[in-house]
């Protein structure tokens, strides 16, 4: 069942309970808690508001709204392995310029009332009228929100209170009381997560619902951030969650033996239940909820961008690194971004734009007679290179030239914010950029007008559980050729990238690696970021590993320009990388010249990673409110 038809009736029963004994007796015709939660269909009607959780609006209220840019990006551009700008201006990484402090309240995210919808279903489940199988079954739907909620919290806090209960005005030791601890919390989460597995209908309420692998895939995110984290901050018990992901994710890739065809699938398709390896899914659908996510993309709302050190952390397409592959082209000062996109795999041209010139100016207007690539005739092989290959390599719904919303053709790609050949839409400041939606066949639904996209989001899928158990069983010293076959090396296989021999994996396989991180984990962690870029997962991985300071500290640059086209793009030579620019500790070499510096003030390297950024701040409201609250550690200054 779509769950994005949500059912508003009962919503009236979040705000009732803190005074059950204002009446005596029950009103006869108005709903309240006593009648609202007798029946089995009750009980699934209130579950649908629960599923908010995932809606747009939920996600920004936890996220913060930042800039135009895919919601849930956000984790990544924290992370530093995107950036964004808004209209004319970048807008630099509050953490990595330090501009984070308990009075910004950048992320709305310390917020309990979700917690008291949840629980108020909780208490009710006893007393109504349904059979204990039914009672453990919506028991068990209820403490998979309350645990998707409580895990973000974790994430971001640590210590947080924690809400077994409707928390009642009369409750005054727990709205003033202290934080409960880490350990108590998360050892609720896994409680709870492992009494849900057991008691939840296998199916759910049917298709695309919370259900049994529902739970698992959140059993394997929450089990292998708490295990990781613990780990790598020198926390006790790694291994009770670490084992768990392992369980949890195993019987997932058994019951998910396959993965969607294409890449593009997960992200650009309007019916996400024919696509192998989704769990669980946001479905849109025309008149009921749509999405403005690629009207943003194919205009010029959307602006977040790949940077140098993310593009370069792709393989090339012989499984190695671009330090030591020799189907490199990218290196040496005389290399242009064309160079530096070629062999490499292929989830890099699906996350950022291959470049490209055609012979027509912007704004031509995609017609059927000119939607063959007859237009591009007499271009230099060079600048027709990749819409060939593109169109080589997607189907007939992800062709290029690009097309705007218009929709038009976008005439070139790199789009320089302010060459003299900007135009309009899909342009940014460094020349890589990010596109996640991007497709043809909806494109009447991503009009001027209001009129947008159905194109459906997942929430949980295969992918992402392969990754996990790839990396778990690294942790649990258990990663061998075997387990890369299984996860890792699949997923290669669908990006034309060769498998992952684990035995060539040594020291200096990839020179250019985290000199902190041992190589094996460094490939799977590329791994992680090559899949997942654009899910929002960066900002609690870099977290989890303590290893901030490496992926914040350095700066983002944009492509390289070849000398002859400098003046075609910017007529500025200010704005490139030069000699002078060279300077370790601003993370720029000698390979860096000539590249456009795409953030700050366009020169500018950010302040750096602090230690006690792992957590968040608690609001200085909160602070004030509750004398009981303590700040998390390092934010008092």
């Amino acid at each position: 069942m779509k769950f994005i038809k949500y059912l508003f009736l009962l919503l009236i029963v979040s705000s009732v309970g803190c005074n059950d004994d204002f009446l005596e007796y029950s009103p006869k015709t108005s709903l309240t808690e006593n009648t609202a939660f007798v029946s089995y269909d009750n009980f699934k009607t209130y579950s649908w508001g629960l599923y908010g959780i995932f809606s747009n609006s939920q996600m920004r209220q936890y996220l913060g709204t930042g800039a135009q840019v895919y919601t849930h990006a956000l984790g990544d551009v924290y992370a530093n392995y995107l950036y964004m700008s808004s209209g004319t201006n970048v807008q630099n990484n509050h953490w990595q310029w330090n501009n984070i402090t308990s009075t910004t309240n950048m992320d709305n995210a310390w917020d309990f009332s979700y917690m008291r919808k949840v629980n108020i279903m909780l208490r009710n489940i006893d007393g109504s009228q349904m059979s204990e199988t039914d009672k453990k079954h919506w028991r068990a739907v209820g403490l998979f929100f309350r645990s998707h909620r409580y895990y973000d919290l974790l994430a971001r806090y640590g210590d947080v209170p924690w809400l077994e209960d409707v928390v009642e005005d009369t409750d005054v030791d727990i709205l003033y009381g202290k934080r409960t601890d880490r350990n108590t919390v998360a050892n609720n989460i896994l409680r709870d997560l492992k009494y849900a597995e057991e008691n939840i209908k296998e199916k759910g309420e049917g298709g695309n619902t919370i259900n049994r692998n529902v739970v698992r895939a959140l059993l394997s995110r929450f089990c292998l951030f708490e295990g990781t984290w613990r780990k790598y901050h020198s926390l006790s018990d790694a291994d009770t969650y670490l084992k768990e992901c392992e369980r949890a994710s195993k019987l997932l890739i058994d019951t998910y033996p396959s993965i969607a065809v294409n890449f593009v699938d997960l992200w650009s398709s309007d019916d996400l239940s024919t696509v192998p390896g989704v769990i669980l899914y946001k479905e849109l659908a025309q008149d009921l909820e749509m999405s403005s996510l690629p009207r943003f993309e194919r205009g010029g709302g959307q602006k977040a961008s790949l940077h140098t050190r993310t593009v370069g952390r792709y393989l090339c397409q012989d499984g190695k690194p671009i330090a030591t592959s020799e189907l490199y082209e990218g290196a040496g000062a005389n290399a242009t971004v064309n160079d530096e996109f070629k062999n490499r795999d292929h989830r890099l041209y699906w996350r950022c734009v291959p470049p490209y010139k055609t012979n027509k100016g912007n704004g031509v207007a995609v017609t059927d007679a000119n939607r063959d690539s007859w237009w591009t005739e007499g271009m230099d092989p060079k600048d027709r290179y990749y819409i060939d290959y593109m169109n080589s390599i997607n189907d007939a719904n992800h062709q290029f030239p690009l097309h705007t919303w218009q929709p038009q053709f976008l005439s070139r790609v790199p789009m320089i914010q302010t060459s003299s050949n900007s135009w309009g839409p899909m342009r940014n400041y460094g020349g890589y950029y990010f596109y996640m939606y991007y497709n043809t066949y909806n494109e009447p639904n991503i009009q001027a007008g209001g009129r947008f996209a159905v194109t459906d989001c997942p929430i949980f899928h295969i992918e992402e559980i392969m990754l996990n158990y790839a990396e778990v069983t690294y942790e649990l010293g258990k990663f061998d050729q075997s387990v890369a076959d299984l996860t890792i090396n699949k997923l290669r296989a669908r990006a034309n990238v060769a498998a992952m021999n684990v035995s060539e994996i040594n020291a200096s396989f990839d020179p250019d690696r985290d000199p902190e991180v041992e190589a094996i984990a460094w490939e799977i962690r590329r791994e992680r970021m090559v899949e997942l870029l654009g899910e929002g997962f960066g900002f609690y991985d870099i977290r989890r590993w303590n290893r901030g300071e490496y992926y914040m500290n350095q700066r983002p640059l944009g492509v390289r320009v070849a000398a002859s086209e400098k003046d075609d793009y910017f007529g500025n030579a200010s704005i490139f990388v030069t000699t002078d620019d060279v300077n370790p500790n601003a993370s720029v070499t000698t390979e860096d010249v000539g590249r456009v510096v795409c953030v700050g003030d366009f020169v500018q390297q950010g302040k750096g990673w602090q230690d006690y950024y792992n957590l968040n701040p608690i609001p200085k409201t909160q602070l004030i409110l509750n004398e009981e609250l303590e700040q998390n550690p390092g934010w008092d200054n």
